[in-house]
């Protein structure tokens, strides 16, 4: 009997805006871990999702939850996750008031 070892040359992880979720004025924004686990032959062995935190934007306000239980701050969230910088600008502009 022959044993063939599997190499793992490691893992892949990003941390992944998800799509919007729409719910009335509110908007949901998740932030989630991929990780990917390869073999030496760059085939996918396996795929692990985490969930890490949520931004949430409303008409008068926008906050950041974690899934960790922690409190998290909104600059924390855009730490982790810099795409959504252009969420909350947008978000932002749509606020503001032009007078001419």
């Amino acid at each position: 009997m022959t044993s063939d070892k599997i190499k793992l040359p490691g893992m892949d992880m990003r941390v992944m805006v998800g799509k919007e979720i729409k719910t009335g004025d509110r908007t949901i924004w998740p932030v989630m871990r991929i990780s990917i686990l390869k073999t030496s032959e760059e085939r996918v062995q396996a795929i692990r999702i985490t969930p890490l935190a949520m931004l949430i934007i409303e008409p008068a306000e926008q906050y950041a939850v974690s899934f960790e239980g922690e409190p998290m701050t909104i600059e924390a969230i855009l730490e982790l996750a810099a795409p959504l910088k252009d969420v909350l600008e947008e978000a932002r502009e749509g606020r503001r008031i032009t007078v001419e």
